[in-house]
């Protein structure tokens, strides 16, 4: 959703993969602690970008699994300088779960290792409470990336 979103709104897209499988191939990564360590160092260069960008004048699609509880701290102060909204994408745990094992990312990301432990019903299974505009987004059944683009704009 966050790249045709972020294409429809003439935005720049920030999304958390991205900035971290950069960081994976440059400073390598050799286990799920550090792929942990330079997930929690992917945040804090997505929030620097986002800043500078809003400093400049331009808007933003920010894209990461933002959690309830985890995320406001840092999200409330850039939402509070911006027309910020919050499109929720989710799906029903099973679809998940089985998108969870059967996604293809970068090595670093240790999904295999990981599809066991994977917290299905954490803090990223709701959005930030941020007192925004919400949409959520069910993506187990087709979206129509026009409504969503048109409620986003209006809810601006």
């Amino acid at each position: 959703m966050a790249v045709p979103l972020a294409r429809a709104l003439g935005l720049p897209l920030l999304a958390k993969d991205t900035v971290k499988e950069a960081l994976m191939d440059s400073l390598g990564v050799d286990g799920v602690e550090r792929s942990r360590q330079l997930g929690q160092a992917t945040f804090a260069v997505l929030f620097t970008l986002a800043r500078t960008l809003l400093d400049v004048g331009t808007g933003l699609v920010l894209e990461a699994n933002f959690g309830r509880g985890l995320s406001e701290p840092d999200l409330a102060p850039l939402a509070a300088r911006a027309r910020a909204v919050v499109v929720h994408c989710s799906a029903p745990r099973e679809v998940r779960r089985a998108r969870y094992r059967e996604r293809a990312r970068h090595p670093g990301h240790y999904d295999a290792e990981r599809a066991d432990s994977f917290v299905l019903d954490g803090p990223s299974a709701e959005p930030p409470d941020l007192g925004l505009p919400c949409l959520r987004v069910d993506t187990s059944v087709p979206c129509d990336l026009d409504d969503v683009v048109r409620w986003v704009r209006a809810a601006r």
